[in-house]
């Protein structure tokens, strides 16, 4: 059965080369009808989605009272003259008139909206409309501060910073709904800023959402062209021939062609997790390219011609190839246990990704390499250059075989080291981390936390069963409310409670006007026996928020145990995606711990022994706990840029370990000794090793020139990763050999 199989394969890649062209011409044309419709995944929640109630509670909120996520902030900074005069209010004024004109918006509310209104001899609104002139401005400044709704919510204490909220209604927007009204707010407060004595910025969760959706398509491509460019030259100028360095990113960026191209078709699209798929599937494909290159150019080095040359390739490292894949595929399965859908979604097609893309590495570097014009323009290299080469590979494998016991007595300590340090990191995530840096909504965010209390909002519910004396029940309900409000001003990293209560205190002197139902149905809904109370926070980060609200939690407990019938509990987009992009994390985590074991459960069966599977982990796990413990010797949290960098990590370092285990095997099974297989395990495969890894460094350097703060984050990872990867692979993994199979 196995001699069948060779011989019809070497048929194909001998013989009926044709035949393989054709299969990856047809592929190819499928994979770009698809690349075309390649688009981005824009769903506004779709980050943070899953199955269970406090989700469910999340879109039940939104759907009976109105969405947190909806509203755009405009925020002010006063000018030499300040707001409250008259050329001031009428600037303000006609900003306000403008926004509203704008598509989506249905309201703007600002200290100018008509709702403001204060109570003297009769109702008035707190900004006059006309006869601006005549106004007694300090005076509205005064009612301004004292105001229930406009001190501290949309007007700063220091009197030189105001917000206008925008808002865009009660649908279940996309990013593409609102991003082209989001344009025209831009737009608009540019002109209004070109003249006004003030200066207006945007920002918000739409705007916000936005502009990470622009930074993830440009980005996705921009990094892509760029490390694929320095990857190239670097390329050339380590295998300092054009056509070595052509198959092999030609191979690597053909996966990743075909990977998104059928992706694309499936209906998979990228998020901000998965915008690392296509940098991730090229890396796996390179990696494997470089070691079939190389055994294309030993070959030819030793005169055999350049289709026999491919051919012999693929009979020697296909194997293992498929391996690397395999494992590395299964590792990504793991994720797809995850209970959050991106986390599950993103498993997939990583895993679904790795196989096309060997498929594609394993076809199109072997029938490049088999042509006159790209294979056969390698002719080897010089007897001596070879020599030379050999001799340094040798000399560096004896000095590793004669302090293996130091290297495996300093690695076993250094190990541990790293794993006691790792134990300290903790999930976290900033809103900031997500935009590009100094950009005008991340400015505009700085101003907002600084002065409103943060863009985010936490969503206090309180629930009640209707009784049958509804002015008691009522009196009861608006009692705990307040108790409510009162519990958030205690709370340092809760800001400005705004409820029914603030409503109803601005009319409360107004005996002439009674508070519209349409305002009160926002806040408080008596037929359905619910009310809520918002409350600002400042993007502190996942992980503060998580202990923040665990003692705020315990404060609404106490008031809810005053109000017997009553249920108090905290929701809102924040809090429910603190809690998800936390257990994200911690998926991940866990999934990359699960993805280790099976990875070493399948190589176990792969050489078919106990002792390679456990020879194989150690080099594998030392650029994963590396790198976490580097993120806490830098004081820096375990994000979702991490952790994703971590399936990095594992990927490379599974695909070199098992090129170098495959051949050690190789020479042990034609009766060298394990000194003499070590060392020609490291001058074969070494440089093949030491390459990648250079190519590798090029190309994620390039996420270095990104604006992106997770980009970069990325970018300073992913290099000292390979970096490890590669020192476990030529140190470590030797040195383990020796002790293992020294008898």
């Amino acid at each position: 059965m196995s001699a069948i199989f060779y011989s019809s394969l070497k048929s194909l890649y001998q013989r009926q080369r044709w035949l393989l062209m054709v299969f990856v011409a047809a592929l190819t044309v499928i994979a770009a009808r698809g690349y075309q419709d390649f688009g981005f995944d824009n769903e506004a929640r779709g980050l943070f989605r899953t199955n269970d109630a406090a989700f469910d509670k999340l879109e039940e909120i939104f759907k009976q009272f109105r969405p947190d996520e909806n509203d755009c902030l405009v925020v002010i900074e006063a000018g030499e003259g300040g707001f409250f005069n008259a050329s001031s209010m009428r600037e303000l004024r006609q900003l306000q008139q403008q926004l509203l004109q704008i598509p989506l918006i249905t309201s703007v509310l600002s200290p100018l909206s008509p709702e403001m209104i204060v109570c003297k001899e009769l109702p008035q609104a707190l900004i006059p409309a006309v006869a601006l002139d005549a106004v007694d401005w300090q005076q509205v400044q005064r009612d301004a501060h004292q105001h229930p709704l406009v001190a501290g919510n949309f007007l700063a204490a220091d009197g030189k910073h105001m917000l206008l909220i925008l808002r865009m209604g009660k649908q279940d927007l996309l990013v593409s709904d609102y991003e082209t009204s989001v344009g025209s707010m831009l737009g608009v407060i540019d002109r209004w800023n070109a003249t006004a004595s003030h200066v207006a910025d945007l920002t918000g969760i739409p705007p916000v959402r936005v502009e990470v959706f622009h930074s993830i398509k440009t980005d996705t491509r921009h990094l892509m062209m760029i490390g694929s460019i320095i990857g190239g030259l670097v390329s050339i100028c380590v295998f300092r021939n054009w056509a070595l360095a052509l198959m092999t990113f030609v191979g690597a960026l053909t996966g990743g062609f075909w990977s998104l191209g059928l992706l694309s078709l499936l209906g998979v699209k990228l998020n901000l997790i998965s915008t690392i798929l296509p940098v991730l599937i090229v890396v796996i494909g390179l990696t494997d390219a470089v070691h079939i290159v190389f055994d294309i150019r030993d070959s030819r080095m030793r005169g055999i011609k350049p289709v026999r040359a491919s051919w012999l390739a693929v009979r020697r490292l296909g194997i293992a190839c498929a391996g690397t894949s395999i494992t590395t595929a299964i590792g990504f399965g793991s994720l797809a246990f995850s209970q959050i859908d991106v986390i599950r979604q993103f498993g997939i097609t990583c895993a679904v990704g790795t196989l096309i893309t060997f498929v594609a590495v394993i076809l199109v570097v072997p029938l490049l390499a088999g042509t006159a014009w790209v294979g056969g323009a390698y002719r080897g290299n010089p007897p001596r250059e070879r020599d030379m080469m050999r001799r340094w590979g040798v000399q560096y494998a004896d000095w590793i075989l004669r302090h293996r016991r130091w290297i495996l007595l300093g690695s076993l300590h250094f190990i541990i080291l790293l794993a006691v340090t790792a134990t300290r990191l903790y999930p976290d995530s900033h809103i900031a981390e997500s935009l590009p840096v100094n950009s005008r909504s991340t400015v505009a965010l700085q101003k907002i936390d600084s002065e409103f209390g943060g863009i985010l909002s936490a969503i206090i519910l309180v629930e009640w069963q209707r009784a049958s004396d509804e002015d008691e029940q009522q009196a009861a309900v608006m009692s705990a409310i307040k108790q409510v409000a009162t519990e958030v001003h205690r709370e340092p990293d809760l800001h400005n409670p705004m409820s029914i209560v603030n409503f109803r205190e601005m009319f409360s002197s107004c005996t002439l006007l009674t508070l519209p139902k349409t305002i009160e149905a926002q806040w408080f809904r008596e037929d359905l026996g619910r009310a809520i109370v918002v409350a600002r926070m400042r993007d502190k980060g996942i992980h503060f928020h998580q202990q923040m609200l665990i003692g705020f939690r315990e404060q609404l407990a106490k008031v809810q145990q005053q109000h017997s019938g009553m249920e108090i509990t905290v929701s809102g987009s924040a809090v429910v995606a603190t809690r998800n992009l936390s257990k994200m994390i911690t998926d991940l985590a866990k999934s990359l711990a699960i993805a280790a074991a099976v990875i070493f459960v399948v190589l176990t069966l792969m050489f078919r022994s106990l002792r390679m599977g456990l020879v194989s982990l150690v080099p594998n796990l030392l650029p994963l706990l590396f790198t976490a413990a580097f993120l806490v010797w830098t004081g820096q949290a375990l994000r979702l840029t991490s952790v994703l960098l971590f399936t990095v990590s594992l990927g490379i370092a599974v695909d070199d370990t098992i090129h170098f285990i495959v051949r050690y095997l190789r020479e042990r099974k034609l009766g060298l000794s394990v000194d003499d297989a070590i060392r020609n395990s490291i001058v074969s495969v070494g440089g093949a090793l030491l390459v990648s890894t250079l190519i590798l460094l090029a190309g994620f350097s390039a996420s270095a020139t990104s604006v992106m703060p997770h980009s970069q984050l990325f970018s300073q990872l992913a290099c000292i990763a390979v970096v490890v990867a590669l020192i476990g692979d030529m140190v470590l993994l030797p040195a383990i050999l020796k002790l293992v199979d020294g008898k």
